[in-house]
């Protein structure tokens, strides 16, 4: 989990500096792949809790440091990590949105700009007078 708040915190700093492709492309690839590695630990955790007779994820992992609290330091740890990592995620997430929104605007002005409006209709086939689609033009 430290791993994974630790890339937050970089894809956090690459949302500050201006995003480029190429660095979110990284995080993103980064996280995806610490987020599948989070989830077999967490399947072989809960494997364990219940072959002890605890319930799975965070009630098991309770009632586990209760019963034994030699694991109380070890469960809160992780729980403070694991609440800090939902809310950067979910930090970033909401500037993700604000860049698209912004660049959704941008794209919308640009094509009332060029007087181009949206090529596609809601089924995905072209719009008629979209660039590209057939006008029935018939020669002579």
């Amino acid at each position: 989990m430290g791993e994974f708040l630790q890339i937050l915190q970089d894809e956090a700093k690459v949302l500050e500096e201006g995003a480029t492709e190429q660095a979110l492309t990284n995080t993103t690839a980064r996280k995806n792949a610490t987020a599948d590695q989070l989830m077999e630990v967490a399947q072989v955790r809960n494997s364990m809790l219940q072959s002890m007779g605890f319930a799975s994820d965070g009630p098991g992992l309770a009632e586990a440091a209760q019963q034994h609290p030699s694991l109380a330091d070890a469960r809160q740890a992780l729980v403070n990590v694991t609440e800090q990592a939902r809310s950067l995620n979910e930090a970033n997430g909401r500037i993700i949105e604000v860049f698209l929104e912004h660049n959704q605007r941008a794209l919308d002005t640009l094509r009332r700009v060029a007087g181009v409006g949206d090529m596609y209709d809601a089924s995905g086939r072209k719009r008629p007078g979209a660039p590209g689609a057939s006008r029935n033009i018939k020669a002579g």
